[in-house]
């Protein structure tokens, strides 16, 4: 009888598949409207060209992300994370969590823009961080500067991102235009004190300001260049400026330990290829990351002008 047990058991256990074999699969952790907007219809090619098919688990920011993925230490329910790049490096400094980028097997590797890349961290495209107004609701019809946000005219009609969306940048410009900087944030928390009276809210999330924009509860929007070809595809007629100083911004995926990072490491090539960084800068208005494609005319549009950009360390930033 404990024979036949064996055999039994050992004869079921031949059924089941190896758990990479019994699920092909990947679960990226991702902003619902980048989904939505860009790589949904390219996940799904991702799919029919590789048999990997592709769920998603929703974010509404990277710093709720990050608050997830930590959760998910040792058992994570998801493969590709979708991230900002400074929180992507605060994340690589807790162990566990990123698994290594496996350059050696991504082909498109090499191609990646300067600075667009670390040992965990691939730039999916990039942006400057900028106004986005609406003509018809601003004095003149027209913004040039950042100081202008400050004046008469904008009272109530400003929605700008929250201290710690956009990991910090509405702070790191302010801290400039007031003489300070990354390393002394005093002057630029004073002067965001003044804007007071012209903010109608602080956001955390994208898709609540696009709304209040759009409906005309506000003018004027803080954030990315994505938000001009969103909002156009609405029928709503918005500008965007990138003053100086203007932030030029890194988001892209990160690949988390849990067994399916072979898998993760094909989207991730997926994601820096020619053809998908095309879409990208096409369809999502952002900044191409693969030298070998250049920038959509609208895109090119919204850039700020030479000497006019500026980046920020990340790991500066993270230990603030």
């Amino acid at each position: 009888m404990r024979r036949l047990w064996v055999a039994a058991v050992v004869a079921a256990m031949a059924l089941v598949p190896p758990a990479a074999a019994q699920e092909k699969k990947i679960t990226l952790l991702i902003w619902s409207s980048t989904w939505n907007g860009l790589i949904k219809p390219l996940a799904e090619q991702f799919t029919k060209e590789t048999g990997i098919a592709v769920d998603i688990e929703v974010q509404a920011s990277s710093m709720e992300g990050l608050v997830k993925v930590q959760a998910m230490r040792g058992k994570p329910t998801a493969d590709v994370w979708f991230t900002a790049q400074g929180v992507a490096e605060r994340a690589a400094s807790d162990p566990g969590l990123l698994a290594p980028m496996p350059v050696d097997k991504l082909s498109n590797w090499k191609d990646v823009v300067e600075g667009g890349t670390s040992p965990t961290f691939a730039a999916a495209y990039y942006y400057p961080f900028g106004i986005v107004y609406r003509p018809d609701l601003v004095p003149g019809g027209t913004i040039s500067s950042w100081e202008e946000l400050w004046g008469p005219g904008f009272e109530n009609k400003l929605a700008l991102p929250a201290p710690s969306f956009f990991s910090g940048r509405m702070i790191l410009v302010s801290s400039l235009l007031a003489g300070g900087g990354i390393d002394n944030v005093d002057p630029g928390i004073a002067k965001l004190k003044a804007i007071k009276k012209n903010v109608a809210f602080w956001f955390t999330s994208d898709p609540q300001a696009r709304k209040a924009l759009a409906q005309g509860e506000v003018a004027v929007m803080v954030t990315s260049s994505s938000t001009v070809k969103t909002l156009a595809d609405q029928g709503v007629t918005v500008k965007m400026v990138s003053p100086k100083p203007a932030p030029i911004i890194f988001e892209g995926v990160t690949i988390l330990k849990g067994g399916k990072e072979e898998m993760a490491a094909q989207f991730v090539n997926y994601v820096i290829s020619q053809q998908w960084q095309k879409t990208i800068t096409e369809v999502w208005n952002m900044g191409p990351v693969n030298k070998n494609v250049p920038p959509a005319g609208k895109f090119a549009d919204v850039l700020p002008k030479p000497g006019d950009s500026v980046t920020f360390n990340e790991t500066t930033i993270n230990e603030r």
